[in-house]
């Protein structure tokens, strides 16, 4: 297995940025909105036909304010800007902006075990779901990935969730890593 390869840092203007290390090929990029910390996945750079996933340097924390690469496979430059980050609240932990996080919407589905969280069945195609989409009991919305294993995660009307709601946000990027019992997508009654 290759060693991850951190991301660099740069501050400008009293903001921060993640970049490439190397050139190459990115993929897996996070949502917008979504929370860094140290040591996080944040991605995929594949150079000279080896995938390496990429890491948020350690002294580094923020939510993402930039958009996503309009492509699946970005091709990048050494120093690329990856993400924009703006910084957690003043006077926050991570731990706390977590938490009022999730705490702003008891429609949360979880995963039922760790792993990556895939959106969608392969890079070419469609997610499962979308924001804004309405799923039902049973409604594949996304993949969890374990060892080359993939196992499809379904919209459940358990834990005082509806049985027709309609996706709110995912928690959890395309191709993060996730623990057990993640928060993966905030649903609103349909």
């Amino acid at each position: 297995m290759n060693e991850p390869i951190e991301l660099l840092i740069q501050s400008e203007e009293g903001k921060n940025f993640l970049l490439a290390p190397t050139v190459g090929i990115f993929t897996c990029a996070l949502e917008p909105g979504q929370l860094l910390v140290p040591g996080q996945s944040a991605g995929s750079l594949t150079t000279l036909g080896v995938a390496r996933t990429v890491v948020v340097p350690a002294g580094c924390s923020g939510r993402i304010a930039s958009e996503r690469f309009e492509r699946v496979y970005q091709p990048v430059g050494f120093g690329t800007r990856i993400y924009e980050l703006e910084p957690i609240s003043e006077g926050q932990s991570f731990e706390t902006e977590l938490a009022s996080e999730a705490e702003s919407s008891n429609l949360v589905l979880c995963s039922s075990h760790a792993g990556r969280f895939w959106h969608r069945p392969s890079p070419a195609d469609d997610a499962f779901a979308n924001e804004g989409d309405v799923v039902e009991d049973g409604s594949v919305i996304g993949l969890i990935e374990v060892m080359k294993t993939f196992t499809h995660v379904h919209y459940r009307a358990t834990g005082g969730l509806p049985p027709r709601a309609k996706l709110l946000r995912f928690l959890a990027g395309d191709g993060a890593e996730i623990k057990n019992n993640a928060a993966l997508i905030e649903v609103e009654p349909a």
